[in-house]
C-alpha cells in the first residue's frame, strides 16, 4: 500500500486526500442495516438517514452515498448546491441551519427544502418571511451532551445550539403568531459517541422525547440528530450499531404508542460515513533538531487538516519511508 501511495503522490501531487470506495460504501451499508433493523419493529414508522454533509462534501462520495440510499443534511447555500448537483432531490434534503441570513432564508424557502431552525429569533424572521409554512424546530433536551471534546458536545447549558424546555411556550406564541406548522422536533446530543457513551446518548434520547410528548403532540417527524462514532486509536473498538437499535427501539416503541402523529424519523451521520475511507497523503519538507527537539515539517497544514489544532484531535500517523530510524519528534505543518 505504501507504494500505491507513493504513486499517487506522483501522479497528482502532494498533499492528496485519498478515499477507499468499498470502505465508503461498506459504511453506508451499516447504516441502512442499521435504519432497516429500526423499521422491523416500529410498524409503519419511516426512518430516513440523513448524511450530514458537513463531514465531507467531496461531490464523487456524496454520489455513491446516495446511490447506497442514504439522504442528506446542508446547512449552507454552497452545500445544498452541491447536493442538487449531486442528484438529491429537495425531499431527500435537510436544512439544518444556525444563525442564518434572510437572504440565505429566502434561497431555502425558494429552493422548497424543508428547513431546521434553532433559535426563536430566528423562527421570528422565518414567520415575517414566510408565514404560514411548515418548519422543523431544534430543542435542546437539557442533558449534558456526548462527544470526545467539550467543542463538540452539542446539548447541555454550554451549547449554542437548541431551544430549551424554559422557553418553549414563548416558542409556541411566535409560531402561532405567523401561523407556522412545526412538523418535526431536531435534536443533536453531539459527535462521535462510541460504545461507552451509548447509555448517555439513549439518557439524552429520552429527555428529548419527553419534551415532544410534553408540547409537541401533533408532530410527524422525530430527528435524533447523529454522532455516531469511530474508532480513531488500536483500543477503540467499533460502534455496535445493532446495540444502539437495540437500546432505541426500548425507548422509541412505547413513545410511537404514546405519540400516533409520529410518521417518521431521521438520524444524521456524519463522520461515520467517510472518516475510516480517507487518508491525507503527504511529503516530508524539512527536518531540525533544534532545543533539544525533532522536528518534522510536512506540507500537509491545518488547512488540509484542522480537527487536531481545532479540537485537540487524535489522528493517527503513518510513514511511509523505508528509513527505519526511529526518533520521538514533532510532527507541524506548514501554516503557523
Amino acid at each position: 500500500m505504501k507504494n500505491k501511495y507513493r504513486e499517487l503522490i506522483n501522479k497528482y501531487g502532494s498533499p492528496l486526500y485519498v478515499y477507499d470506495e468499498d470502505i465508503l460504501k461498506d459504511r453506508c451499508k451499516r447504516m441502512i442495516e442499521f435504519k432497516d433493523d429500526l423499521e422491523k419493529d416500529l410498524k409503519d414508522i419511516l426512518v430516513n438517514l440523513h448524511y450530514s454533509i458537513k463531514a465531507n462534501s467531496n461531490p464523487s462520495l456524496l454520489k455513491i452515498i446516495k446511490e447506497s440510499g442514504l439522504c442528506v443534511d446542508s446547512m449552507s447555500p454552497f452545500e445544498l448546491d452541491i447536493c442538487k448537483k449531486s442528484g438529491f432531490n429537495n425531499n431527500e434534503i435537510l436544512y439544518v441551519c444556525n444563525n442564518v441570513t434572510k437572504e440565505e432564508m429566502k434561497f431555502i424557502h425558494d429552493n422548497n427544502i424543508l428547513v431546521c431552525l434553532d433559535s426563536i429569533s430566528q423562527i421570528i424572521s422565518w414567520g415575517e418571511l414566510f408565514p404560514n409554512t411548515d418548519i422543523m424546530v431544534r430543542i435542546n433536551p437539557g442533558v449534558t451532551g456526548v462527544g470526545h471534546s467539550d467543542k463538540v458536545i452539542t446539548s447541555g447549558k454550554d451549547t449554542k445550539f437548541g431551544i430549551t424546555k424554559e422557553n418553549i411556550n414563548l416558542l409556541l406564541e411566535e409560531v402561532s403568531k405567523y401561523n407556522l406548522n412545526i412538523v418535526g422536533i431536531h435534536q443533536h446530543l453531539g459527535s462521535l459517541f462510541l460504545n461507552d457513551k451509548i447509555d448517555e446518548y439513549i439518557d439524552g434520547v429520552k429527555a428529548g422525547l419527553k419534551i415532544v410528548e410534553e408540547y409537541f403532540p401533533n408532530i410527524s417527524i422525530v430527528d435524533l440528530g447523529g454522532g455516531f462514532g469511530v474508532p480513531y486509536k488500536e483500543d477503540e473498538n467499533d460502534l455496535d450499531l445493532l446495540e444502539v437499535s437495540r437500546k432505541l427501539k426500548e425507548v422509541l416503541v412505547p413513545f410511537i404508542n404514546k405519540m400516533p402523529s409520529i410518521k417518521e424519523l431521521k438520524f444524521e451521520p456524519g463522520r461515520f460515513i467517510p472518516c475510516e475511507s480517507g487518508i491525507i497523503a503527504g511529503t516530508v519538507t524539512a527536518t531540525k533538531y533544534e532545543n533539544d527537539t525533532y522536528w518534522i515539517g510536512t506540507d500537509i497544514g491545518m488547512n488540509e487538516l484542522l480537527r487536531p489544532s481545532m479540537y485537540g484531535a487524535y489522528h493517527k500517523i503513518e510513514t511511509l519511508t523505508d528509513n527505519n530510524k526511529e526518533v520521538i519528534s514533532n510532527i507541524c505543518g506548514n501554516i503557523c
